[in-house]
């Protein structure tokens, strides 16, 4: 269950959270500017983080934007999303001016995004024949096929976001796991819920976008159980040797994470190449340029702008004793401009030699599940649309959605 709070409950916690994050940003604290997500640069906030170094952050969190901390951080299992106890992951009730437990704003244990690193690891083996990087280049021409679709219905002027990005990743989803007809009708509501679900365990959504994320939550997995149980997810039914219950557990991550981020992602791929005509104009005279091109501009823009892991144990980190059950944040964007790990870090080089060091990960914690699914796909994106739209350009300003701290998620795109 994801909260029996009432509404008044609830909003009185949202909003005694949202104010703690307002007045510590006021006072400088750069982590709690991120938090604001306002219409500011966060990449101003996580230059600025970088500059004090590994530091506790007045919200409650060790924060570092450097990139060999952050990937020793990333890298250690010690660093999970959840704490140790049993139990939901959330921290209503508590007096955040004592204590600020700003970790889990809200209980997402049911949406898969506060599992251990070994289960997402387990999960990624169970999910090898859906989701593998080998088992998703089989179905390529699918794939491509998707957003060669969603591209055809549109006009000369078009939101990237809406008509193409979240239309194509909830069909790919869909062919992934077998998804009958009546549940792929319902998809794009449910997502409509689920689009902030990345969001709202770290940044205070309102009640009504809060109560539909957990509704939609809820509906994914009272239907993705009622369809494994029965048989009818044929792409899940197919995992052999995995149950229900882990069965439900990937598809609630394809749906969650493999639309909302990859729909995210492209946004980010496809702005970072327009701003260099060049390489844009390469790639669909070159498709196979597609994959670095990708991957530098999500080192540049990557979907999920920040990680945040508990210490599972008292660990020592930059010469500094960070305690265990504290809250360890690594601003991936920032750290992905770290000079001392890149050279000229904000430029834009495809296939830089220092390109591995990119601490993007496609999917957050769950990133061993939903890697392949992303990144597959926002590569397909960017192949159909530099072919089929080479003169494609912004249109109106790209407006970002409220409250989104970790994706910056798109709310409006429009290109011509």
């Amino acid at each position: 269950m994801l909260t029996d709070q009432t509404n008044s409950e609830l909003g009185r916690h949202l909003l005694t959270i949202r104010g703690v994050q307002f007045i510590f940003g006021a006072q400088g604290d750069p982590f709690a500017m991120i938090l604001r997500a306002g219409d500011d640069d966060p990449l101003d906030h996580g230059a600025r983080a970088r500059e004090q170094g590994l530091h506790e952050s007045s919200i409650g969190a060790w924060v570092t934007a450097h990139r060999e901390l952050g990937a020793r951080i990333l890298g250690d299992e010690r660093f999970s999303p959840r704490h140790a106890e049993e139990g939901p992951q959330a921290h209503p009730g508590v007096d955040v001016w004592d204590n600020p437990l700003l970790c889990h704003v809200v209980p997402l244990d049911d949406a898969q995004l506060n599992r251990d690193p070994a289960d997402y690891r387990a999960l990624a083996r169970a999910a090898a024949p859906l989701l593998s990087a080998e088992a998703l280049a089989a179905r390529l021409p699918e794939i491509e096929a998707a957003y060669r679709q969603a591209l055809a219905a549109t006009g000369e002027r078009f939101d990237l976001y809406r008509d193409v990005a979240v239309p194509a990743a909830l069909r790919v989803v869909a062919d992934v796991l077998g998804l009958p007809e009546e549940t792929r009708q319902r998809l794009p509501e449910l997502h409509a819920g689920l689009a902030t679900a990345l969001d709202a365990g770290h940044c205070p959504q309102q009640l009504a976008a809060a109560r539909a994320l957990f509704t939609a939550v809820t509906d994914l997995s009272t239907e993705l159980t009622r369809l494994v149980d029965s048989g009818r997810a044929t792409g899940l039914a197919a995992l052999d040797g995995v149950s229900p219950e882990d069965a439900v557990a990937v598809g609630t991550l394809a749906v969650v994470v493999g639309v909302e981020v990859t729909a995210t992602a492209v946004c980010n791929a496809v702005r970072v190449l327009l701003d260099h005509r060049e390489e844009w104009e390469r790639i669909g005279r070159e498709p196979e340029r597609a994959g670095a091109a990708v991957r530098e501009a999500l080192r540049l823009a990557p979907p999920l702008r920040f990680e945040s892991r508990i210490a599972r144990g008292q660990a020592e980190l930059g010469g500094k004793t960070v305690e265990e059950g504290r809250r360890v944040v690594v601003l991936v964007d920032a750290a992905n401009r770290d000079p001392e790990a890149f050279a000229d870090p904000d430029a834009f080089v495809p296939g830089r030699a220092d390109g591995d060091r990119s601490l993007t990960l496609l999917g957050g914690p769950a990133a061993p599940v939903t890697e392949a699914l992303v990144r597959l796909q926002t590569e397909a994106a960017v192949r159909v649309l530099a072919e089929l739209r080479p003169g494609l350009r912004t249109g109106a300003e790209v407006l970002h959605r409220m409250r989104s701290a970790v994706l910056r998620g798109v709310l409006r795109f429009p290109v011509a």
